[in-house]
């Protein structure tokens, strides 16, 4: 195995050859988060005099597994096909770290940064993934691949503001850990090839409402230059009366009272399975209330607000979803396929509440000859993802500056009544040319979806447009004509393909919802 040193601000570190792309992992960006600095702001790294060895991943964040977040089993064969994991192989506070994958460990040659924010929702997953291991991008995009791991859930996003100054910023530190990693990528890429001055930063799922958060902190303003918003777009953080709720109810359940000394001493683990249990009962994720951004002094507007005032102004924002991403979380429900009238409201009526009546009447008008199935589908996708995806764009429109640009990833495969549906997360093997680590991806239609994706991804980070050869034009998104990208086989455009649901999800909103 061929090796080489890299010399980083911090120390050297020392990476090796995969086929032509050079690998470095679990590289420091930040000290340990533990003891004294839990809950408050991420520290430089501590320089080291010998060098690193970054051979191998670093440690996830301490968290829940995948499979007690969702409430079933994805079990042995679903993560080798996808190339996901349920459960962390290695945690610790100790876990700002980073990998990098590039193609030239060349100072001089200047190329483009794509910056790695993983999924998982708020609470779990890592950049330590198979489906993340970047060299496929790296090599075939001719550029420096970055992925981080970050504070997550009740250590990242636990708002401890009422217990002094030192946590005035509790309730955001796993989005300050964003920061500073693009900050170490600012001041080390160039010494493994890459181009500060042209880093796209891009998320899926989780990972897409990092971006949009990122997207609203003015901390994060000049640290990157285009983004892409994937599956997850977060226009609202929380208010901090509701954050508040939310602390009281893990201190209760944790019975050490508000005293910050004793938050900071305990295991780790019992934080983790406070969270855990709330979850389970409830207590988080519903009515509004969940560990996630707050409102505070690093994220001082809703991002929605922020983008729509200008702050991404010299951003280009690619935002977007598939076609039926809600059909990934329901697949669990034993009755889907068979789903009644009676059935379906009542499933809407845990989601929406006292709207239940209004979407219903109008999604029947709009879709007349969808079973119950399908217009709960459609209904759940479009409140999720599709709407906050527009919103995002939308707002960046207005924002003024670099462009939005807005997709649907619509390659699927029929459901049992020969609907063709495109679920949550079916898209990522192919924007990262990844289909050899998730063989559930592989096929026919693979190569062409590869050839389409991962090229609009490498030419964003090359020119801050999605455009290539291997593509139709993609026009970017405006208010006139909203110009919407189909990933398919073959790909297309449409303009406005969402002008009736988009404008009933408006009316409501402004109703309340």
């Amino acid at each position: 195995m061929d090796a080489i040193q890299v010399e980083t601000a911090d120390g050297s570190v020392r990476g090796a050859d995969d086929h032509g792309v050079w690998v470095f992992k679990g590289v420091p960006y930040g000290a340990d988060t533990g003891g004294e600095w839990r809950f408050r702001p991420p520290r430089a790294a501590i320089p080291w005099v010998n060098v690193r060895d970054c051979l191998e991943y670093g440690p996830s964040c301490p968290q829940m597994t995948v499979e007690q977040m969702i409430g079933h089993s994805i079990g042995d064969e679903g993560q080798k096909m996808m190339g996901v994991l349920s459960a962390e192989p290695s945690m610790s506070e100790d876990c700002l770290v980073l990998n990098v994958w590039t193609p030239k460990v060349d100072a001089t040659a200047k190329l483009p940064v794509l910056v790695w924010l993983h999924g998982g929702g708020w609470s779990t997953g890592s950049a330590s993934w198979p489906l993340y291991y970047f060299d496929n991008l790296a090599r075939h995009q001719q550029a420096v691949v970055v992925g981080i791991n970050h504070r997550l859930g009740i250590l990242g996003f636990l708002d401890l503001s009422h217990l002094g100054e030192e946590f005035a910023d509790s309730g955001n530190v796993g989005m300050l850990d964003v920061v500073a990693a693009l900050e170490w990528v600012k001041a080390n890429i160039s010494a493994f090839g890459g181009d500060a001055g042209r880093v796209t930063v891009f998320g899926e799922s989780g990972g897409g409402l990092k971006t949009t958060a990122l997207l609203g902190m003015p901390a994060g303003r000049g640290l990157f230059h285009n983004a892409i918003a994937m599956s997850g777009s977060m226009m609202a953080a929380q208010l901090p009366e509701q954050a508040r709720e939310t602390t009281e109810a893990v201190l209760e359940h944790l019975g050490v009272g508000a005293e910050a000394e004793k938050l900071q001493a305990l295991e780790v683990n019992r934080l983790v399975e406070a969270e855990l249990a709330l979850n389970q009962r409830g207590g988080l994720m519903m009515g509004g209330r969940s560990l996630s951004p707050v409102l505070g002094p690093s994220l001082p507007e809703h991002p929605e607000v922020a983008i729509r005032a200008g702050l991404a102004r010299d951003v280009t924002v690619v935002s977007g979803c598939t076609t039926d991403e809600v059909l990934s979380f329901l697949a669990a429900d034993p009755e889907l396929w068979q789903l009644t009238e009676q059935g379906l409201r009542d499933r809407l009526q845990l989601m929406l509440g006292d709207n239940t009546d209004a979407v219903l009447r109008a999604y029947k008008t709009m879709e007349p000859d969808e079973s119950p199935t399908s217009l709960m589908i459609d209904i759940l996708t479009a409140n999720a993802t599709v709407v906050p995806h527009i919103r995002l764009a939308e707002a960046k429109i207005e924002g003024g500056g670099a462009p939005a640009y807005f997709y649907q990833f619509a390659w699927g495969q029929p459901d049992p009544a020969g609907r063709v549906r495109a679920g949550h997360g079916s898209d990522m093997p192919y924007f990262f040319d990844n289909v050899d680590k998730a063989p559930i991806a592989a096929g026919p239609h693979a190569g062409p979806l590869v050839a389409t994706m991962c090229g609009a991804m490498g030419a964003l980070s090359h020119n801050n447009d999605p455009n290539h050869e291997s593509m139709p034009h993609w026009p970017r998104y405006t208010l006139d004509q909203r110009a919407t990208m189909f990933f398919d086989v073959p790909s297309r455009v449409e303009n406005d393909p969402f002008s009736a649901e988009r404008r009933f999800w408006e009316d409501l909103s402004g109703s309340g919802l």
